[in-house]
């Protein structure tokens, strides 16, 4: 299957270039979150053997069993919210790995010359550019999201072996039958490309910085908005900027912050909080934005060649 996925048959210019963009950035797009799941896996096994399982409030899951009456009636919503947020740290990391991969696509290419070689290639710098942003916004967290499954699959059996073991209780009746799959599934797919749409903008003007950077791309990236902040209040005593900048989240907590694992949330709910979100001007004048600097990319690329 991997080969089927690696091998190019025919002129197909864009499988070639999507493959080039992963083997550039592996260990940004593959490496880190598979030494996660690696690592997941082995602390939570570390903590299930040392320790007293899984804990709420201070007190194990089995204790729970014992003393809650009132647990089988919160328990679908429970399990449901450890797989949700078991690949926290995962995800987390990955939004790293996208934003450093962002800085990094069109300044590495320029400062190893090898932009030099892909110009002689049949293939526009439209289509490259357009290329490595569908890497950073969509493959990058396509894989993380394979990730984050292995790592609820794991933590589905895990859940089963803390309430089974030296127990009375069924793994299958408390922990396999009351997770709800489907709300897991959606929870892992939509609230990720809701947040890409929304923090598009902010990995656009990333790679529009690294087209033209000379040095060091982080550093210019954050130096120019806080620059316009500080510029912006010393003479004009406003702060559009970073209202501007903040609004790139405000809208997700507010659309978003409907989950709470410790009350038994809905996570459905909180979906679809988050999809109400892609009605707000706000977010579609932030595609077009984004679309701007893009094509400013584009632009600078065509014309800049090496650093």
């Amino acid at each position: 299957m991997f080969s089927n996925l690696t091998a190019i048959n025919g002129y197909n210019p864009i499988k070639a270039l999507f493959l080039k963009e992963f083997w550039d950035n592996k260990r940004a797009i593959f490496t880190t979150p598979m030494v996660i799941t690696g690592l997941f896996i082995f602390f939570a096994i570390v903590a299930m053997i040392n320790g007293s399982g899984m804990m709420f409030d201070g007190v194990s899951m089995n204790d729970h069993l014992s003393n809650n009456t009132e647990f089988d009636e919160k328990s679908s919503a429970i399990m449901t919210g450890i797989l949700m947020v078991s690949p926290m740290v995962l995800m987390i990391s990955v939004g790293f790995s996208m934003v450093f991969t962002a800085l990094s696509v069109l300044f590495d290419e320029r400062k190893d010359k090898s932009i030099l070689f892909w110009k002689s290639m049949p293939v526009s710098d439209t289509q490259e550019v357009l290329v490595k942003l569908a890497t950073v916004v969509v493959v990058t967290p396509v894989i993380a999201i394979g990730f984050a499954l292995i790592i609820q699959f794991f933590t589905t059996f895990m859940l089963g072996a803390i309430v089974s073991i030296n127990t009375d209780y069924s793994a299958w009746d408390l922990v396999f039958t009351n997770i709800n799959y489907l709300a897991v599934i959606i929870g892992d797919i939509v609230p990720v490309f809701v947040i890409i749409l929304w923090t598009l903008p902010i990995f656009t003007y990333f790679m529009l910085v690294s087209s033209f950077s000379r040095r060091s791309p982080f550093l210019l990236a954050f130096i120019i908005p806080v620059l316009g902040v500080v510029i912006e209040k010393i003479f004009f005593d406003s702060e559009q900027i970073l209202r501007v900048i903040a609004s790139r989240f405000t809208y997700l907590e507010k659309y978003g912050d409907r989950y709470d694992i410790d009350d038994g949330g809905n996570m459905i709910e909180a979906v679809t909080g988050l999809l109400g979100s892609l009605g707000e001007p706000s977010l579609w004048i932030g595609i077009i934005v984004a679309a701007a600097m893009i094509a400013g990319s584009i632009q600078i690329r065509k014309r800049n060649s090496i650093t």
